[in-house]
């Protein structure tokens, strides 16, 4: 890939990675993800570390080599050399038999020992070398990993060695084949040999390197001439246009507050183009909460690069080479969402890297955006797989237009492609309001307790391997030994106790602030257990084991490799009760004994998100909290003589593998007496990892990127998304003056309370006062509430006063064409009034410009619900503030000189109150986003409602709009 800055490269020379190198030019077969699940990125730094203590200390790892051939400039770091047997290892971890792995797997890691090999021929004068390819398994070695990770980490931060390790070397320096968890693969290739390989190599990339540097210059010279598509500017645009192309010629964090209206997109589309070519920016990402945010930039950039006709005039093409990519979710672009991603199983994943060239050529040499219908088009065309398509083209493409995930999610390709290749970036975060529920989303989860519950109990049974059987009985103890923390805390462990009541039954919910070290031990073992059968599920099954109905689809995949997102995983999984599935618990003992239970999708689900609780534990802080909900128990039952003497031993029979024996032998004559309360099963106990503020780890991110503009109409009080997103202490803070006038919008406050306890009282009322707006002035009108349930109680109150009125509802779970419909009613000449949710799908994102939309009506503060969990929220984010304001103002060691005293000044932090940024602000947020709805444009005329006395607050005003001028 091009390197971020020109000035570091000879002109006319393309910079690219060795794994990218071999990645376009030795790659060929069909797309296979079926040697899977590959350790994690934890488990690929222990086990890289692990080989490396291993072997002497002349040992090099990490060498960085570069070289030149022909037009390319060719860089990366080798894993290790021995110098005494000049040999250089190419390091791979892995899960399961060896023998599994793919060909073209295979052959790929060659090609990238034989490019290293080549380099470091080059840097040290070897006439030859020889190149080892070094496979780990880590589950060969899953006991000690599983129980001994944190403490081989600790090991590795104090500088030691593993003892066990270094005596086999030092005994004899060829024992390293021996490792049983090593396997090496060897061969020694002369220099000549080796340079004719690379050069192989580089003649397949080297043509499309010289379209990719001729590519470049045309782009940054026409950017460097882009001229502003209008006449004129908005009131406001340029202002926001300044500050933008400032923020990327000085590699700035800006975050900007701009009124709808103002033309955000374009205001800030076209200053990071223009600043593209001075500030050697590589790629810039654009990134938006929700789907039309995607299309209004499609639409800026078609305006930047008009379309102009070209020699023949047939067709369109942007006169700007500018090459525009739009990622869309793999649930809305794969062609194929029930068969598995390999060649056996899905027709456009075989063969797909013998075509992809062809494929990605073509799309590169359409000039026209490739939105998601141009890509599939020119997927389809190759026979390949749409989705795959795109990840590929986003290594080519300029301008990626994408989701906030995209980037901000732990698994993000944008981010890994940046980083990778050492990109520099400039991201655009369109709808920023949004980024820190959807960044808490993202670095956030729970394990289902009931699909565990029924999980464990299959897999402790005979037919599974034994260290699976042994892992899941020790997880399900550890799992249930969670409600011990509601009886009393320790100085590791301190919970506070929060209750609630489900149908009258008593709960608890307990917020750790420390992880349950036991529990996640168990969880490591299980994870490393389950992966290892995944690997290879019929090995180490009982001889007797009978297959039950095969799985639905091929079981060593992770959701996205079996073509299903987690969202959708869950409704195509096969329910704990459905007869017949995989997970049914049924036949007597000694049937279920004899049966083992093929991997399916519903498994594979709970692995990887046991995975990802596993993976965001390793970066547990104050910004987290553990939680465990406990649901509720039934009371002590009293034990009559009777029933004591009914059981031949005098105690009470196990049911089932979490049956808890209670009682003991009774007496003839004893007195009834209470039973012992009977502990909770694992489905009662649900755990989840929760993140509290998002900001550590958006931080890294945004530091990564050489400039991010986060801009949207509501980030009022700047300080809350300044701190919650993790923005730099040197971020500007911009606030653009609204391009509307006050006389557009009668904004008018209402003195009624929509609070729970008046929400029934409140409903005549309201349903009045949209009965005499819309009498007074017919029109379209957009009415918002708080839950559905108060939605359908106005609604259905309004259509007892007033039939006359058309009204159209919102609905659960809608789908996107009764989404589509319920937009479409909003026309120029239509009337009638739509009942919405606040902070659904249609509280924004939606232009309703003109007489489409003439007023609103918002029937609540858009307080989240006072609840348990909010409220361990709070307090937890409470803690957090206090921190992050400690750290923020702590005096920074000036460069230079590590003992030099001179400090540089901190800014003064601006205080922030927990109970506000859990209730308050992101309530306003959402009400002001609904209103926003009303007025697009200078011409547009409308009416704003704000129902509910808490509306005339001091405080609450503060964070409505300036321009409003709102009346009692």
């Amino acid at each position: 890939m091009i390197k971020a800055d020109e000035t570091h490269a000879e002109p006319g020379r393309y910079r690219i990675a060795v794994r990218e190198l071999c990645a376009f030019a030795a790659r060929e077969g069909d797309l296979d993800l079926r040697f899977t699940p590959s350790p994690t990125a934890q488990q690929g730094i222990r086990g890289h570390q692990r080989i490396v203590r291993r072997r002497g200390k002349d040992y090099e790892s990490e060498i960085s080599l570069s070289g030149d051939i022909g037009n390319l400039t060719i860089r990366g770091r080798a894993d290790g050399y021995d110098p005494k047997r000049n040999c250089l290892e190419e390091i791979k971890t892995h899960r399961g038999d060896l023998s599994r792995q793919p060909a073209h797997h295979r052959a790929l890691h060659w090609a990238q020992a034989r490019v290293y090999g080549a380099l470091m021929c080059r840097s040290r004068d070897l006439e030859g070398i020889t190149l080892a390819l070094v496979y780990l398994d880590i589950a060969a070695d899953a006991p000690r990993d599983a129980k001994g990770s944190q403490d081989e980490q600790n090991e590795q931060d104090a500088g030691t060695l593993d003892d066990r390790d270094e005596q086999t070397d030092q005994a004899d320096p060829k024992s390293r084949k021996a490792q049983h968890d090593e396997q090496r693969l060897e061969a020694w290739w002369s220099r000549e040999a080796l340079e004719a390989e690379l050069a192989r190599l580089a003649a397949r990339f080297s043509e499309f390197a010289a379209n990719e540097l001729a590519h470049r210059s045309a782009r940054d010279s026409a950017l460097s001439r882009l001229a502003f598509p209008w006449p004129s500017w908005r009131p406001g645009q340029r202002q926001l246009a300044e500050h933008a192309y400032k923020a990327v010629m000085t590699g700035r964090e800006l975050l900007a507050e701009a009124p709808t209206g103002t033309g955000k997109t374009l205001a800030t589309l076209y200053p990071a183009l223009r600043a593209m070519p001075a500030s050697g920016t590589d790629r810039l990402f654009y990134l938006t909460a929700r789907t039309p945010g995607r299309a209004l930039a499609l639409d800026a950039l078609a305006t930047l690069a008009p379309a102009a006709d070209d020699s023949e005039g047939q067709k369109k093409t942007p006169a700007t080479p500018l090459r525009i990519l739009e990622l869309g979710a793999r649930s809305k672009t794969c062609e194929h969402p029930t068969l598995a991603c390999h060649g056996e199983s899905c027709p456009l994943a075989r063969g797909f890297y013998d075509r992809l060239p062809a494929a990605r050529d073509a799309a590169l040499a359409d000039r026209r955006p490739l939105n998601l219908a141009t890509t599939r088009r020119h997927a389809m065309a190759h026979d390949i797989c749409p989705y795959f398509l795109a990840q590929e083209l986003s290594r080519w493409a300029d301008v990626i237009i994408g989701d906030h995930n995209h980037y901000f999610d732990s698994h993000a390709l944008l981010f890994a492609l940046a980083q990778a290749n050492d990109w520099r970036t400039v991201v655009l975060v369109d709808e920023s309001h949004n980024l820190i529920e959807r960044a808490r989303g993202m670095y956030s989860t729970e394990l289902d307790a009931r699909q565990f519950h029924f999980l464990l109990k299959q897999l402790s049974r005979t037919g599974h391997p034994a260290p699976l059987r042994s892992a899941s009985r020790a997880l399900a103890r550890q799992w249930r030994a969670l409600e011990q923390n509601e009886q009393g805390t320790d100085d590791e462990t301190q919970a506070s106790k929060v209750d609630s009541n489900d149908a009258g039954h008593k709960a608890q919910r307990l917020a750790l602030e420390a992880l349950p070290g036991d529990f996640l031990k168990a969880l490591s073992q299980w994870t490393g257990a389950m992966g290892d059968w995944l690997a290879e599920p019929d090995k180490a099954a009982s001889p007797a084991a009978t297959r039950q109905q095969p799985a639905r689809a091929t079981a060593t995949q992770a959701p996205e490799q079996l073509g299903l997102i987690a969202c959708d995983a869950s409704s195509a999984a096969p329910s704990a009760t459905d007869t017949g599935s995989a997970t049914t618990v049924s036949g007597s003992a000694s049937s279920t004994a004899r049966r083992r239970v093929e991997p399916d999708v519903e498994m594979m689900e709970a692995y990887f998100a046991a995975l990802t609780l596993a993976r965001l534990a390793e970066g547990f802080g104050d910004h987290s909290l553990f939680e465990v909900e406990l649901a509720a128990t039934p009371p002590a039952r009293q034990a009559s003589l009777a029933s004591d003497s009914s059981s031949s031993s005098g105690a009470a029979s196990a049911v089932g593998a979490e049956a808890e024996a209670v009682g003991s032998e009774a007496e003839a004559g004893a007195a009834a007496r209470p039973r012992k309360a009977r502990g909770r099963s694992v489905r009662q106990i649900q755990p989840r990892l929760r993140c509290v503020s998002p900001a550590p780890w958006l931080a890294p991110r945004l530091r990564a990127s050489h400039a991010t503009l986060l801009f949207s109409a509501t980030l009022n009080p700047p300080a809350y998304h300044h701190r919650l997103l993790g923005l730099a202490d040197d971020a500007v803070w911009l606030s653009v003056d609204s391009p509307f006038s006050a006389a557009q919008v009668q904004v008018s406050r209402h003195r009624l309370s929509t609070r729970l306890r008046d929400r029934d009282a409140s409903c005549r009322p309201i349903a009045e006062l949209t009965a005499r707006q819309y009498r007074q002035r017919p029109g379209n009108y957009l009415a918002f509430f708080s839950s559905f349930a108060y939605l359908e109680q106005v609604a259905s109150t309004l259509q007892q006063l007033a039939p006359e009125i058309p009204q159209w509802r919102q609905t659960r779970a809608m789908t996107e064409a009764e989404r589509t419909r319920f937009i479409q009613r909003f026309t120029p000449e239509g009337q009638g009034i739509g009942f919405a949710v606040l902070g659904g799908a249609f509280g924004e994102g939606i232009d309703l410009p003109g007489s489409r939309l003439i007023g609103a009506f918002i029937a609540t503060l858009g307080l989240a619900g006072f609840s348990p969990e909010n409220e361990a929220l709070k307090q937890r984010l409470a803690t957090w503030l206090d921190n992050d304001a400690q750290r923020r103002s702590q005096p920074q060691q000036a460069e230079g000189d590590p003992h030099d005293d001179t400090r540089a000044s901190r800014p003064v932090i601006q205080p922030l109150n927990a109970d506000d940024c859990t209730y308050l602000y992101p309530g306003l947020t959402r009400v002001v986003q609904a209103a926003g709805r009303v007025i697009r444009s200078e011409q547009d005329q409308g009416v704003i409602h704000l129902i509910d006395d808490r509306f005339m607050r001091p405080e609450v005003a503060r964070l409505l709009p300036r321009w409003w001028t709102p009346t009692n």
